[in-house]
């Protein structure tokens, strides 16, 4: 599955960014998996300390087509405002 944050950019820009997670049982350990990433040092450190909206998610199920490459499955699962993802 792929977990999606907004990210609030020091210029006042929305821009949205995804991280991959693999072994996610459902959308909700997605969420949290993904947000335990975008927490992390080394990626708040990439992103310049842009912060997560948390109050907005995404979760794509990714599967792999027939020649190897990772597409979004047709089933997507919902996107938009959720419950702030619990870290810890």
């Amino acid at each position: 599955m792929d977990g999606g944050f907004r990210l609030c950019t020091g210029t006042e820009r929305t821009v949205r960014h995804f991280y991959v997670v693999r072994g996610a049982k459902d959308e909700h350990n997605a969420r949290q998996l993904a947000a335990r990433l975008a927490n992390s040092l080394p990626e708040r450190e990439a992103r310049e300390y842009a912060l997560l909206d948390e109050t907005w998610t995404e979760v794509l199920l990714l599967r792999r087509d027939a020649l190897g490459n990772w597409r979004p499955s047709a089933h997507r699962p919902r996107a938009g405002a959720h419950p702030p993802t619990a870290v810890g």
